[in-house]
């Protein structure tokens, strides 16, 4: 595509470069939401299958990873896109939060902290979206999955056991 086409449409090749990480993050973000949002989801449910989202070829896939990251390099000295990949999105955590918070009260796990387990979960999707960044050919999308249940698990044991 010409620069005057990239101009026409956009406006700017910066315009153009926040419009697709926009396009990411919407695409992202509606996928955990219709999860996290579901009245007929328990919240170990939603928080399974938030998971399984994250690993979905839909958004967990080499070019639109490739780009995210590139974004991500490049978020400290372009402010207007640092809000579409901050990996501490504050809606995503906030949903987390809520659940395992939720998961806490409903399994009486009084001695769980679980804004301390959200930031490991969130941590821990954000290495294994590295990871897949680095070795997507043999990533494994169903290991990743049994490496959270895994962490999981070991928090809230009657929620996730296997």
């Amino acid at each position: 595509m010409s620069q005057g086409m990239v101009n026409l449409h956009f406006g700017s090749k910066e315009k153009l470069l926040l419009a697709v990480a926009e396009d990411l993050s919407v695409r992202y973000a509606g996928q955990w939401k219709a999860i996290a949002f579901n009245p007929e989801l328990a919240p170990a449910d939603k928080l399974i299958s938030i998971i399984k989202a994250d690993f979905d070829p839909l958004v967990l896939n080499a070019r639109d990873v490739s780009i995210w990251f590139s974004f991500r390099a490049e978020a400290l000295s372009n402010p207007h896109i640092f809000p579409f990949i901050d990996s501490r999105d504050k809606g995503f955590r906030a949903v987390i939060l809520e659940l395992l918070e939720q998961i806490k009260v409903e399994g009486e796990y009084d001695d769980v902290d679980a804004k301390l387990a959200t930031d490991a979960l969130v941590a821990l999707l954000e290495g294994l979206w590295t990871d897949y960044h680095l070795h997507s050919k043999i990533f494994e999308p169903s290991e990743a999955l049994k490496i959270c249940l895994f962490v999981l698990q070991s928090v809230f044991p009657r929620h996730f056991s296997t």
